[in-house]
């Protein structure tokens, strides 16, 4: 799966800057962030050496996953 995500990746979008414009895109969906992770994971060398965009998807991931634990939690009614 990896695999293939990385070949559209790398024909979509090539360059470092590329791919922190599609980061903006799936902002949203901790489902394609998390697989971009693991891509630039594998392919640190060529797409992400410094990092940075590990690190941003890192941050979305967080976003994601705090909003998601807030709608979980019973919500209090307002006096």
């Amino acid at each position: 799966m990896c695999y293939d995500f990385y070949i559209q990746l790398n024909s979509e979008a090539g360059t470092p800057d590329a791919i922190k414009e599609s980061i903006s895109w799936w902002q949203d969906d901790c489902k394609k962030l998390n697989n971009l992770w693991w891509v630039l994971n594998y392919y640190a060398e060529k797409f992400d050496p410094d990092r940075d965009l590990r690190a941003c998807i890192e941050r979305h991931l967080d976003v994601l996953a705090k909003e998601k634990q807030a709608s979980l939690e019973p919500q209090t009614p307002t006096p």
